[in-house]
């Protein structure tokens, strides 16, 4: 057991960190658990990276589908850690935006693609554009909702923004390439 003043002593030594204990007091201390983290929030940033990189990979028409799943897995990350929850909120606005725009414009007539063991619904065609529009918007609010954050997990909403933010490309880049494309064809 540790005592009191080494309890001190380890909180002051874990700036960045929030704390969830289920007692306040210096005897409970043992109960302490960590949720905010620098490696959890790596895992966040890495999720976000490598959903962003797999949905960037596969046909526009079906990208609304690929980062609604990825922002409700990041979110479900989140789940378990209380500090966590103005991540979890921008989360869940993304998530619930993009499964709008699926109900909104679904494309019954192109089948779902199976990939990475995942499936993606498509949406119609003509629909991307604006189904890019409203991801951006998301992102957008979702961003501003994580930078908003004060104290000990200022640093870590920021890393996880600057991911959010750095969506920016995804449909938008595919839009310029089947522009391109058809100038070309």
């Amino acid at each position: 057991m540790l005592s009191t003043p080494l309890k001190i002593l380890v909180l002051l030594t874990l700036p960045t960190a929030g704390f969830a204990a289920s007692d306040r007091s210096f005897g409970g201390m043992q109960n302490l658990q960590i949720a905010m983290s620098d490696s959890f929030t790596s895992q966040v940033v890495l999720q976000l990276q490598e959903g962003n990189d797999e949905c960037r990979a596969i046909p526009s028409v079906y990208q609304v589908d690929c980062y609604r799943q990825v922002f409700r897995r990041a979110g479900s990350a989140l789940q378990k850690y209380p500090d966590y929850k103005e991540g979890r909120k921008a989360f869940r606005h993304i998530e619930t935006t993009l499964k709008s725009v699926l109900k909104q414009y679904p494309d019954k007539a192109t089948p779902p693609l199976r990939r990475n063991g995942r499936t993606y619904k498509p949406i119609q065609p003509d629909a991307v554009k604006s189904a890019a529009a409203a991801f951006a918007r998301a992102r957008a609010e979702a961003t501003t909702i994580l930078l908003r954050a004060q104290g000990p997990m200022k640093i870590h909403y920021e890393r996880i923004a600057a991911v959010v933010g750095s969506n920016k490309l995804i449909i938008r880049s595919h839009l310029l390439m089947q522009q391109m494309l058809r100038r070309l064809g």
